[in-house]
């Protein structure tokens, strides 16, 4: 399992540090932990470079209209820099979180061994595929996107503005859904591997001849006790390093749906184009596509994570150890830590409700404010910004 999670985490790792959301000094060593090198002068001047683009190609696109500033423009460079300093401020959370997983898979690859657990996790060809079919998609959309809305892609720097960082769809988005989905699938797996623990006890915990010793039976129990702490332990550390990231995405991808779509909207209403009104429909089916995948593997994983308390259930209580009996207890204890979005808002299945009722009645609030001045302002605004592209 350590050679697939790591053999899969070498793009993840690559296409976060292209965005900026984990600094270029960290690489796997030969311990097969991620360690940062600081007394390389090479990976600093990387980072600082990447650092300087990032801000090259912010300023350029703020100022893209001399002094003229659009509201869309704010509002898609407050995106991307919250995200990106939101990720550099739990950085040392990540890689803790990397590093755990790592040393977790070491734990139990004995375990899993002896008792012929079959891999659950995804293989690198299954990943490969994702990253491939992600990456033909947006950049067939992008060209669709420029072609019939007319984007002019002048040099090498519009290239980097217009394609990957400013215009829908973001590329972040596609970072932070792929990396985010990667790491809760592995807790995910990891989770059903010690409910697999579980299926090879015997019946009722009695000894089997030739097969299972007390013993051995209490020994599994207890290993796997403290492997399911030390896996809800990770997951508060990945809750620690990606709560603030999701926080800024869930947050901007809801102002896109809520606020863009008015100003993509009336432009296509203009043209007798239909793709130019299919584009922005397709937008916003892949924003809420991004946001409810990272919700389902959420829910996946708590749904794994209470498994084992079911099996507890249908053991006889004399036949259950002491620790065992406070392993009830600290599975209960942990159904309290909830992945969230930094403590603001948990995600789960009922996120998706209130994601759906706000944007209902955030729409309601657009229609019945069409004719009030400030919407009028907003989307003048909008419609200029996308004509002068």
């Amino acid at each position: 399992m350590t050679t697939v999670f790591h053999k899969t985490l070498r793009p993840i790792l690559i296409l976060s540090k292209c965005v900026g959301l984990i600094d270029i000094s960290y690489s796997v060593k030969s311990t097969g932990l991620l360690v940062q090198n600081i007394n390389s002068t090479f990976h600093v001047m990387l980072e600082i470079a990447r650092m300087i683009v990032l801000l090259l190609c912010t300023y350029i696109y703020f100022h893209q209209f001399d002094s003229e500033i659009h509201l869309l423009q704010i509002i898609n460079i407050i995106k991307l820099w919250i995200i990106i300093i939101a990720a550099r401020l739990s950085t040392l959370w990540i890689i803790k979180f990397i590093n755990g997983i790592i040393e977790f898979d070491r734990k139990i690859e004995s375990f899993s061994t002896n008792l012929l657990i079959p891999q659950r996790s995804w293989g690198k060809k299954q990943w490969d595929m994702i990253f491939i079919l992600l990456f033909v998609y947006f950049i067939g959309f992008k060209s669709l996107y420029f072609y019939f809305l007319s984007i002019k892609i002048e040099n090498i720097i519009s290239l980097l503005i217009y394609y990957l960082l400013f215009t829908l769809p973001f590329f972040i988005d596609y970072v932070v859904t792929i990396s985010s989905c990667f790491f809760l699938q592995s807790l995910y797996v990891r989770f059903q591997t010690l409910n697999d623990f579980w299926k090879c006890l015997p019946a009722d915990l009695v000894d089997v001849s030739h097969q299972w010793t007390h013993i051995e039976i209490v020994d599994l129990m207890e290993n796997t006790r403290l492997l399911h702490s030390e896996l809800c332990e990770l997951l508060k550390t990945f809750n620690q390093g990606y709560g603030p990231l999701l926080l800024g995405f869930f947050t901007s991808s809801f102002i896109n749906l809520l606020l863009i779509n008015n100003g993509l909207l009336s432009v296509s209403h203009s043209s007798i184009n239909v793709w130019e009104q299919i584009i922005p429909l397709i937008i916003h089916v892949q924003m809420v596509t991004f946001l409810m995948l990272i919700i389902v593997f959420v829910s996946f994983i708590n749904e794994k994570r209470m498994e084992v308390i079911s099996y507890l259930r249908l053991y006889r209580i004399s036949n259950l150890q002491l620790d065992i009996k406070m392993f009830m207890n600290q599975i209960s204890a942990c159904n309290s830590d909830q992945i969230s979005a930094f403590g603001f808002f948990d995600i789960n299945l009922n996120l998706v409700t209130i994601i759906l009722v706000l944007l209902i009645s955030g729409v309601i609030t657009l229609i019945q404010m069409k004719d009030h001045p400030m919407m009028l302002k907003l989307n003048n605004d909008t419609k200029s910004f996308l004509e002068k592209l």
